[in-house]
């Protein structure tokens, strides 16, 4: 049986391990960084700016 793959939204490869946050999906990889990226690090802006994403897939009523 074959598993479905996703695209992350912040590494952008394909993976069939992972969650959805809204419509965004993110890999069991990039969810364990975002969780471990310090806010000093020069990387944790870039998450935010692809998290982002998030609010653009969601409506508030």
């Amino acid at each position: 049986m074959k598993n479905t793959l996703y695209q992350c939204g912040i590494c952008n490869q394909e993976k069939e391990d992972g969650i959805f946050l809204y419509q965004l999906y993110l890999c069991h990889d990039c969810e364990k960084e975002i969780v471990a990226t310090n806010p000093k690090d020069e990387r944790y802006q870039y998450i935010v700016n692809k998290l982002k994403a998030v609010q653009k897939t969601t409506h508030t009523i």
